[in-house]
């Protein structure tokens, strides 16, 4: 579901600056009177838009709109227009609990060119391009058991005020669409990071939803338990 959280993050992405709360009776000011006008609000639709892989109407994001109405024009475009494969999209959740503070935890696993140190299926990365807290990067993966060595371009931005990270791949390759979103909040231990991952795969994929979101749930838990003990060993450097 579309969140007041979530359009603040687009409007910040769109705009460069920290949004003004949404909740109280913002939620019922137009976005003109609350501080946006019409070009940063075009730029808004072209965030939601690329993050959530639906397409958003010009009249949809406006100055004479409230983030209530916002709020449900973009729920009931996600609703029914979500992009889906054979199989409807797919939903993975995993999480695993770090104990480190979290500026070691987030500085760590959001610096991008050292993920082939921390995940181990990445050979390489290479950084296409960085705006503020955006980066659009080329992941390589090691050769598979056929010789294969899968690359595809993803972007993420990171919020460091919200402690979230959402992320998509540009190519998307036999995936219809893949948006990810990282969080990381303090609990009991440490640092619980999370990955939720929303995707579809295409007609002409090799594998269904199903299939793939099972291959992703256990690579995930394998992954964040690697993450978890370089993160944690990293202490006692």
């Amino acid at each position: 579901m579309f969140t007041v959280d979530d359009l603040a993050g687009a409007l910040r992405e769109a705009s460069g600056d920290e949004p003004v709360d949404l909740t109280g009776p913002a939620l019922d000011t137009t976005l003109g009177d609350l501080g946006y006008d019409s070009l940063a609000l075009l730029e808004t639709s072209a965030v939601i838009q690329r993050l959530y892989q639906v397409a958003v109407p010009d009249e949809a994001v406006v100055v004479d709109a409230t983030p209530r109405v916002v709020l449900e024009r973009v729920r009931a475009l996600l609703g029914g227009d979500v992009p889906t494969g054979a199989g409807g999209g797919a939903h993975t959740d995993n999480a695993v609990v770090i104990a480190a503070p979290m500026e070691r935890v987030w500085s760590m696993t959001n610096d991008v060119e050292s993920w082939p140190h921390l995940f181990d299926e990445y050979a390489a990365v290479e950084v296409l391009e960085r705006r503020g807290q955006t980066v659009r990067f080329r992941l390589t993966m090691h050769p598979d058991e056929s010789g294969t060595a899968w690359s595809w371009v993803s972007e993420r931005h990171a919020d460091p005020v919200t402690r979230t990270v959402r992320a998509h791949r540009v190519e998307t390759g036999p995936f219809a669409y893949m948006n990810i979103r990282w969080e990381y909040r303090p609990v009991d231990g440490g640092v619980q990071m999370r990955w939720v991952q929303d995707f579809a795969m295409k007609p002409t994929a090799p594998v269904d939803d199903a299939t793939m979101a099972d291959r992703i749930n256990n690579n995930s838990r394998a992954q964040q338990q690697r993450i978890k003990t370089l993160v944690e060993a990293a202490g006692d450097e």
